[in-house]
């Protein structure tokens, strides 16, 4: 039952990065104290689990939780399905074309 569970929660890093809105990911990593390998590895998907010092950088790198980091890829009717999250789009994409008044309403209404 549980080999199962551990399947069906993912990694999402993809996620983080693009609501990060972070155009070169690697790079990103890289210059958060990640190796080249480490960063290869978590983009890639590669890695099948995570030790608490990698998921401790994770969260400190992106201000995230631990929830954060993971995502569901199992049955939609599972209880855990509520984890799945969509991929965001691009914040820079959503601006292009807006006057500067509207970013600055925007942003307004960001901070309230």
């Amino acid at each position: 039952m549980y080999a199962c569970l551990f399947t069906m929660l993912v990694l999402n890093i993809h996620r983080l990065i693009a609501l990060r809105g972070v155009k070169y990911p690697r790079a990103f990593l890289v210059n958060h104290g990640f190796t080249d390998s480490e960063a290869r590895t978590l983009l890639d998907g590669a890695s099948a689990s995570l030790g608490h010092k990698m998921m401790m950088r994770l969260c400190d790198t992106f201000h995230c939780t631990p929830n954060d980091v993971y995502d569901w890829n199992g049955a939609d009717d599972h209880h855990l399905a509520r984890l799945k999250r969509a991929i965001p789009p691009d914040i820079k994409l959503l601006l292009d074309g807006k006057t500067p008044q509207e970013i600055e309403e925007i942003l307004r209404r960001l901070s309230e």
